[in-house]
């Protein structure tokens, strides 16, 4: 039976976390990466804010996510939290699902930007633990804190997840959700990382929009967007920032697969026609992510990571996934779109 899970509670608009609430948890891990958040006082808000109703309040911070989940983890289990509270960038929300899924507490997500970035821990992999939030505050105040790169890697990510969603969901409200998610990061992210104070409230918004129709699709894992960014970032790579990069390659191979997805939202973009035909609308796309790309300094390339071929093809030899997509993703598309 088709089923979709979301957060009990979504906090949304700005100074939303003036609005956050403990709950009854007695005893609450505050987990957090970002610097930036650290030291502009938000994690101090949301401590004090906890501490109105729990005298027994942990701050974890390492912008490592794999040394944030070490120490969050001794914290956690030391003391058997009631309530993980995961605030910053994607990695940390992924720490605090993690940390949720092995102990059963409930998790409150507050995202500085996207609220997923497929992180891999070891002995841990994302699809392993992947669940919604109990509660999800989305508060734009913290996005405006942001480098315009962060945003722009984590906002092609996120569009990356909703058309990954499009190849493998048939579930209709997933898919309109990705849809909607797509459009909107289309229409918003240029301005966005320009710094529109009302394209970033938009753009947060569709992000996560795009990481819950993710999130609801049964075996992600399987997608290529999921197997080669694994690939990529077995190299050391952030998948998230492979997600961004290889992003219309993986269109470009799939489009076959997700060509009426994808020509509903070029119409909803507007950079097709109702009477084009739905290959040249998913040209079109592929070339208007492009030029999102090269606006925003995002390589068209694994290569432009600087990944040497010899370490490339040492690992590629040796994997599953075929010859002609991970070529695409590490040398880039040689297609044109001709106006």
């Amino acid at each position: 039976m088709p089923e979709i899970y979301l957060p009990q509670k979504i906090v949304f608009e700005k100074n939303a976390l003036t609005r956050f609430s403990s709950g009854n948890a007695e005893k609450i891990l505050i987990v957090c990466d970002s610097e930036i958040l650290l030291n502009r006082g938000t994690v101090e808000l949301i401590k004090n804010r906890c501490l109105q109703r729990s005298s027994d309040v942990q701050t974890v911070f390492d912008i490592n996510p794999e040394a944030l989940y070490s120490k969050a983890s001794e914290a956690f289990f030391s003391n058997e939290a009631d309530l993980i509270i995961a605030v910053g960038t994607a990695g940390a929300i992924d720490c605090g699902m993690l940390l949720s899924h092995e102990s059963g507490a409930e998790f409150t997500a507050i995202p500085c930007c996207c609220a997923s970035s497929m992180t891999d821990f070891e002995n841990n992999d994302y699809y392993s633990y992947r669940h919604s939030p109990s509660t999800l505050i989305l508060d734009p105040k913290l996005i405006e804190y942001i480098p315009s790169s962060a945003v722009a890697y984590d906002a092609l990510a996120a569009l990356a997840y909703a058309i990954d969603t499009l190849v493998i969901t048939e579930n209709i409200i997933t898919k309109s959700l990705a849809i909607h998610a797509a459009t909107g990061i289309f229409k918003s992210i240029i301005p966005a990382c320009r710094g529109d104070i009302p394209s970033l409230e938009k753009l947060m918004y569709s992000m996560y929009f795009a990481v819950a129709s993710h999130r609801n699709s049964k075996e992600i894992e399987k997608s290529y967007l999921s197997r080669v960014s694994r690939f990529f970032a077995d190299f050391g790579y952030p998948r998230a920032s492979v997600c961004a990069l290889i992003l219309p390659n993986i269109i470009e191979y799939e489009e076959n697969t997700i060509r009426n997805g994808l020509f509903e939202i070029a119409q909803a973009v507007g950079i097709t026609r109702d009477d084009d035909d739905p290959s040249f609308a998913t040209i079109r796309l592929i070339d208007e992510i492009r030029k999102i790309q090269a606006q925003l300094g995002v390589p068209r390339a694994v290569s432009g990571f600087n990944l040497t071929e010899a370490a490339y093809h040492s690992r590629r030899i040796h994997s599953d996934i075929p010859d002609d997509i991970l070529d695409l993703c590490y040398y880039g598309s040689f297609r044109f779109m001709k106006l």
